[in-house]
């Protein structure tokens, strides 16, 4: 198999993904804080983040001074359980640590063109994110960015119509405003996510690949890419 990007680490299991994004982001987030203040997350939908939410919601950290933005929801009534933000607030934020006006949800419930005015105008004010999460669809998409679809430039977010999984309608943060920051993680799990990684490998461009912060991290557990035993990477 050909060797893979610097950037990308092998786990073996998706367990240990989330494992050790939850450990590195209440580090980047310690750092951040005492150099800035304040700590600003864009987090992603799938069982993957799920999962380092909850881990998350374990662990002692200078809560007060997280802020935490969707890269993406669904335009769908405010407590439906396909909602981002419900999966989140249940896997995490429900536990009240981090104050409540530090909880930027993407109002969908408004329909997506009010939601998406609403967003655009929180985030004028944030010139970076920290840290950035994305998962990667089966067909190579990220947050609500979906491949051969067209979005308008110069937005920090956009609407997408009709996506090819229902609902057709959702709002998510631009390829530019994702890639406003100082980290973003990249994270691939399952071997449903086999196809598209080849793809990805062998050139063929992806909407993931659109994003890119000063630091981009792909992290991938070993069922969405088949490795030789000597080309694990151990953690």
């Amino acid at each position: 198999m050909q060797n893979l990007p610097e950037n990308w680490t092998v786990f073996e299991s998706a367990e240990l993904v989330a494992q050790a994004l939850a450990e590195t982001l209440l580090e980047l987030a310690e750092k951040a804080i005492a150099v800035r203040g304040e700590f600003l997350l864009v987090t992603a939908g799938g069982t993957t983040p799920q999962r380092c939410y909850e881990i998350l919601s374990t662990r002692e950290a200078d809560w007060q001074n997280w802020h935490i933005y969707m890269g993406d929801e669904r335009c769908l009534p405010a407590e439906d359980k396909d909602r981002n933000s419900v999966n989140l607030k249940q896997a995490w934020l429900f536990f009240g640590k981090i104050p409540s006006d530090h909880i930027h949800f993407i109002p969908t419930e408004l329909g997506s063109e009010l939601a998406a005015e609403s967003y655009q105008k929180l985030l004028t004010d944030v010139t970076r994110f920290d840290v950035v999460l994305l998962g990667m669809g089966e067909d190579g998409h990220t947050a609500s960015l979906f491949p051969g679809h067209a979005y308008p430039g110069g937005k920090a977010v956009v609407i997408e119509h009709d996506s090819p999984k229902p609902p057709s309608e959702r709002v998510s943060l631009s390829f530019q405003a994702l890639s406003k920051s100082r980290y973003v993680f990249k994270l691939i799990t399952g071997k449903n996510k086999r196809n598209a990684v080849h793809q990805w490998l062998s050139g063929e461009p992806l909407p993931i690949q659109k994003v890119t912060g000063e630091q981009t991290m792909v992290w991938l557990d070993e069922s969405a890419l088949q490795l030789s035993s000597e080309s694990k990477v151990q953690r």
